[in-house]
């Protein structure tokens, strides 16, 4: 994992530092979703492909907490793999 130390600017800019960009493969103009996760900034590049997935597994959680309203449960065994595991939560 590559590291950097950098600062914010008076305009609350921050400067990815160049070793870091050429380690991600980001060019100018690459686009970001900003996170504030307790304080610690987090930056996750926006691909077309990461967004679709995203919003899928938005809308799986959405149908998920609209079937625990209606009561519905899934069992799963805990000798399951996570891929069985996840397929059975969301399909």
């Amino acid at each position: 994992m590559e590291f950097a130390i950098t600062k914010l600017s008076q305009n609350g800019q921050v400067v990815i530092p160049s070793e870091i960009r050429k380690d991600a493969n980001l060019a100018p103009s690459t686009k970001f979703i900003v996170f504030n996760q307790g304080g610690n900034i987090l930056l996750k590049q926006v691909t077309k492909e990461a967004l679709l997935r995203e919003m899928q597994l938005a809308e799986s959680i959405l149908r998920s907490e609209e079937e625990i309203a209606k009561g519905k449960v899934t069992r799963v065994n805990a000798k399951m793999s996570d891929n069985e595991i996840d397929s059975l939560l969301m399909d």
